[in-house]
């Protein structure tokens, strides 16, 4: 039996009724109380938002070993039980990110100093983590939505990442004895401690490297290291956490954030909570273009979350290097990321504190910046279109596999785009820039072709088709998951050689004997090849002699190959399809299921739908205004049976016979725009009293 909250891929549910899961941060414990009412009521339930979170530091609930203060008997700021009753009043529900470790700024992280001197997240931690846990945990148990309070999650920890505290066990655990490990490592380790000593190969690091070579680490070396940092450690150490608060009593759903893909593996650490959330700082949305790079973390995130919501969303922080986020960067960064697949977002921070670079939306003392007005837009506009019932439509998968990921980084991967703005702030994302995968996740943007980044371990039957770009090695069960996705009715293309070897770089050709197929004959020429209606000279590397086929050059050459496989079908592409056109007239060649489209490559857009409405967002990636043609692929019967708008400008559009619509975008910018039928009443948000007023007069 479900309790009274149930997250999922479709949504959050509290009591049965789906509520839209915008929440903002608010640390209370900086915040002198005679403002929390006002914070919490006039400014946060008044912009709109439904959700309030905060961290919730152990040092501040027992500033004396042994006593905790819940109350603010000892600290008025430390009254949590107040706080909480007044997100109750003021109809919010709360979030809680109760640690132990809760860094944010916060002196000692969250723990306080006795157990930080322990050494954060070792055995001896977790068991000093046993009485805060329990203390919290009555708190919990007091105000939870199953007594009738405001708390519907509990965050345990904050952005998990390994020490090296169990490496030694691990690999004791894996081989049992050193001579084991040197003979598959290619190493001359005395001991398993001289292993957990070797800062070098643990970090991967030397001379400004990735995950190297050149350290002395070997492929087996390398996996083991990554098996550990981003799967054992922090699934392990996660589930002692979630195991402790079930103990004592905590009974709401259970998740924890991520951040990068070299600390944590995603899919694995969700094994021991409910979901798993990406915290997301776009920072160089504007005024650069780290849009791809962005676009990959997103939609992973979103592609493998139970949930796909962001525990800790950029507000009221810089753009690293290039001064506050504006109300336009707070725009762009929220409607990318709904576009790419998120449910909902975590604002942090969207009340004021120390500590953070002061563009909030909310001051710690009750007032309010430009920022507010912008984002209560935004949550308006949402409300509106009712954005918790939409389902967004996307029928193709990129395909991920972590190993590939750690393959880039044995082999030195590092930033390969000189041209992008993240340089000049000094953050690396290169290391996603594998390719090919990095490169047609370019063109797919550039296409704006819909597509999720999938991994390859989740659920795979809700795209009609997958993509592969990749290294041609994949781990054995997941070549034959890739069968039965083909016989199952699937499309699989790949635009790189199908995998023949396994993780671990032997031979295995599981995938390609369950296909019926084979590798290509090479040609290393160049041909003109005419696809449908347009002609296009291609750089052939591959030919399929006497194979099935679906595209031949004007010479006779087979370019690409199709065969039939159970329910599915399997396609292999001899030549490079990262020019724009090639890709899309391709895409055509083999039917690939598209649900909207844009006329500018410039302008990504994405659809979301119920039974009453369509919502477009039209995202604008250039600093110059664009004017775009975006043609709605999806049924939406007959046009004149439609409302058409820009929620923004709110500006009435036209959708034309063809069922497409023109609208000029500002650079840098974001156009939401709702077919509604004609016969469905929009909500009225001032009559129905879901969004206050600005100020009491």
């Amino acid at each position: 039996m479900a309790g009274p909250v149930e997250v999922g891929k479709d949504g959050l549910k509290v009591n049965g009724e789906k509520i839209l899961p915008i929440c903002g941060e608010f640390h209370y414990w900086r915040v002198d109380p005679k403002w929390w009412d006002d914070i919490l009521g006039r400014l946060m339930k008044g912009a709109g938002l439904t959700m309030v979170a905060s961290y919730i530091p152990w040092s501040v609930h027992e500033p004396i070993r042994g006593d905790f203060d819940f109350t603010g008997r000892r600290n008025p700021r430390a009254n949590l039980k107040g706080f909480l009753d007044l997100v109750h009043k003021n109809g919010l529900y709360f979030v809680a990110r109760s640690g132990p470790v809760c860094l944010g700024e916060i002196d000692g992280g969250g723990p306080p100093d006795y157990a930080n001197l322990i050494g954060k997240r070792s055995d001896q931690f977790l068991k000093l983590t046993q009485a805060w846990v329990e203390a919290v945990s009555k708190v919990w148990r007091e105000y939870s939505i199953e007594n009738g309070g405001p708390l519907i999650l509990v965050q345990v920890d904050n952005e998990i990442g390994a020490s090296k505290v169990r490496l030694k066990r691990f690999l004791e655990d894996k081989y049992g004895s050193i001579e084991a490990l040197n003979q598959a490592w290619e190493r001359t380790y005395r001991s398993f401690d001289e292993v957990v000593e070797d800062d070098e190969v643990y970090s991967g690091r030397k001379g400004g490297d990735s995950y190297a070579r050149s350290v002395g680490a070997n492929w087996r070396s390398c996996l083991d290291i990554m098996e550990y940092k981003t799967r054992f450690f922090p699934r392990d150490y996660a589930a002692k956490l979630v195991e402790m608060f079930r103990k004592h009593g905590t009974d709401v759903p259970l998740f924890t954030n991520n951040t990068f893909l070299f600390i944590q593996d995603w899919y694995e650490i969700q094994k021991a909570v409910a979901f798993v959330g990406l915290d997301h700082y776009a920072y160089y949305l504007i005024p650069g273009d780290s849009y791809y790079w962005d676009y990959i973390y997103v939609s992973l995130n979103n592609n493998i979350s139970n949930f796909p919501w962001s525990p800790e969303f950029q507000c009221g922080s810089g753009m690293m290097g290039f001064g506050p986020a504006t109300s336009q960067h707070q725009r762009m960064v929220t409607f990318f990321s709904l576009a790419a697949g998120m449910l909902g977002v975590n604002y942090y921070m969207f009340v004021e504190r120390e500590r953070w670079e002061g563009f909030c939306p909310v001051t710690e003392n009750g007032k309010v910046r430009e920022e507010w007005f912008a984002h209560r837009q935004m949550f308006r506009i949402l409300q509106e279109v009712e954005w918790q019932s939409l389902s967004r439509q996307c029928s193709i998968g990129l395909l991920w596999h972590q190993e590939h990921f750690w393959d880039f980084l044995h082999e030195g991967g590092r930033i390969i785009q000189p041209d992008d703005y993240t340089i000049v702030g000094s953050k690396d994302y290169g290391h996603l820039a594998q390719e090919p995968f990095w490169l047609y996740t370019k063109t797919l943007i550039d296409t704006d072709t819909d597509f999720d980044v999938v991994d390859v371990r989740t659920d795979l039957s809700k795209y009609p088709l997958l993509l592969y770009a990749a290294p041609p090695f994949l781990d054995r069960a997941m070549q034959e998951k890739l069968v039965d996705y083909v016989r199952n009715g699937g499309k699989l293309l790949f635009l790189s050689p199908p995998p023949h070897l396994d993780v671990e770089k032997k031979p295995c050709t599981a995938l390609m004997d369950g296909l019926g197929i084979k590798r290509g004959e090479p040609a290393d020429v160049d041909v003109a090849l005419k696809i449908r209606d347009s002609s296009f000279s291609v750089h052939l590397l591959e030919t399929y002699p006497g194979a099935p086929s679906l595209l031949t050059s004007e010479d006779g050459k087979v370019c690409a190959c199709r065969r039939s496989v159970g329910r599915g079908e399997v396609y292999q592409i001899g030549f490079s399809s990262l020019d724009g056109k090639v890709f899309r007239s391709l895409l055509e060649a083999i039917d690939a299921p598209r649900h909207v489209g844009s006329d500018n490559r410039f302008v990504q857009t994405s659809l979301h739908m119920n039974q009453e409405r369509a919502v477009i967002i039209a995202i604008n990636r250039d600093t110059q205004t664009q004017k775009v043609r975006i043609t709605v692929l999806a049924d939406l019967g007959r046009s004149e049976e439609h409302d058409v708008e820009e929620m923004f400008t709110r500006k009435r559009l036209t959708l034309n016979p063809d069922r497409t619509i023109d609208v000029t975008i500002p650079g840098k910018e974001v156009a939401v725009i709702e077919i509604r039928k004609r016969e469905v009443e929009r909500v009225d948000l001032d009559k129905d009293k879901l969004i206050q007023g600005y100020f009491k007069l």
